[in-house]
C-alpha cells in the first residue's frame, strides 16, 4: 500500500475556504500517487486561525477556529476520505470537550465515514499552552483496518518510548506521527530521531508528517522539518522530504514483509527485563531531582 506524509506550509488565510482549497490540493497530489492513507500535520488548522491574527492572540484565535469550524473542519476531511477512498489523518486541531476544556486532537477519516480520533498525551509546555491547550489525553487508540492496526501519536508523545511500546505490545504496526516543531530546527530533529527509535524497537512503521512555516501575534513563531516515512528493517528512510518546503512524501509499505520481519527480529521483545522494569512501578513512575 503507499503512504502520503504531508509536509504542509503554512499560508495566510482570509478565511475557512483558503485552508480548504489548500488541503483538496495536497489530497489532490496524494490521490495521483494512489495513496490509501494520506497524513497531515499537528495544528493544521493554524492556517485557518491566520485569519484574525494578529488581532487576536494565537490562544484566542485557535480557540475561535475549535467553536466556530470545528464541524467544517471535520466535513472537509470526512468528504475527501470519501471522495478520494482514501484514509487521511485530518493532521490536529485544538478540539473543545467542555466550556473550559481545550484538548490538542487528531482524527482518523476513512472510506466509509467512520471518524477515530487521539487526544494528545503529552502536551509539550512551550507551545500547546500558547495555541490554547488546557487538557491532556489519557487514552491509547488502536485503528483496526483491512490492511492493519494502526494508530496515532501526537509529537511529544512520540518523545516517550514507553507509549510506542504499550502500542507494539498489542499489535500495532503503523504509528502515523503528526507534528509541529516550534522556534528552532533542533527540535525537529529530536522529533525525528525518536521516531526513528521507535520504528526500530518496536519494529514498526513510523509516518512522521511535519507543519512548517512561519505566522505572526503576540509573538512570531516559526515550525521546522521535512516529512518521512520510516522502517525498521535494512533501508530505514523509505521516503522524506526537503527541509522546510512543502511536498508530499510517498513510501510503498508492505505490511507483509513487516510481518515477516517481525517474527524474525522479536528478540528485542523476548528479551525484555520485567523483573529489572518493575522499579518503574515501585516508584509509581515518578521522577526525583
Amino acid at each position: 500500500m503507499k503512504i502520503a506524509s504531508i509536509q504542509f506550509k503554512l499560508k495566510k488565510a482570509e478565511g475557512f475556504e483558503d485552508f480548504a482549497s489548500h488541503v483538496e490540493g495536497l489530497v489532490g497530489e496524494a490521490k495521483a500517487e494512489n495513496a490509501l492513507f494520506t497524513v497531515f500535520p499537528e495544528y493544521i488548522t493554524l492556517e485557518v486561525a491566520t485569519a484574525f491574527l494578529p488581532k487576536l492572540s494565537f490562544r484566542d484565535a485557535m480557540v475561535k477556529v475549535a467553536e466556530e469550524y470545528h464541524e467544517k473542519y471535520v466535513n472537509l476531511f470526512l468528504n475527501l476520505a470519501k471522495k478520494n477512498n482514501m484514509y487521511i489523518v485530518g493532521g490536529s486541531t485544538l478540539e473543545k470537550a467542555s466550556p473550559n476544556k481545550y484538548y490538542n486532537t487528531s482524527f482518523l477519516f476513512t472510506p466509509k465515514g467512520e471518524i477515530f480520533k487521539h487526544r494528545k498525551i503529552h502536551p509539550y509546555p512551550d507551545i500547546d499552552p500558547i495555541l490554547g491547550v488546557n487538557a491532556a489525553g489519557e487514552n491509547l487508540n488502536i485503528f483496526q483496518t483491512p490492511q492493519g492496526k494502526f494508530s496515532i501519536l501526537i509529537c511529544y508523545d512520540s518523545i516517550f518510548p514507553e507509549l510506542s511500546r504499550i502500542l507494539r505490545l498489542i499489535g500495532v504496526e503503523v504509528v502515523f506521527v503528526p507534528s509541529a516543531a516550534p522556534f528552532a530546527e533542533p527540535l525537529y530533529w529530536d522529533l525525528r530521531i525518536c521516531c526513528g527509535a521507535r520504528a526500530i524497537e518496536n519494529q514498526m512503521v513510523v509516518v512522521h508528517s511535519c507543519l512548517i512555516g512561519r505566522v505572526e501575534a503576540e509573538k512570531t513563531i516559526e515550525f521546522f522539518g521535512k516529512s518521512s516515512i520510516l522502517y525498521p528493517g535494512r533501508f530505514k528512510v523509505l521516503a522524506e522530504g526537503k527541509m522546510n518546503e512543502e511536498m508530499v512524501v510517498f513510501a510503498e509499505v508492505d505490511l507483509e514483509r513487516l510481518r515477516r520481519s517481525r517474527g524474525k527480529n522479536a528478540r528485542i521483545l523476548k528479551d525484555m527485563r520485567p523483573d529489572v522494569y518493575r522499579l518503574l512501578c515501585e516508584k509509581g513512575w515518578s521522577f526525583e531531582e
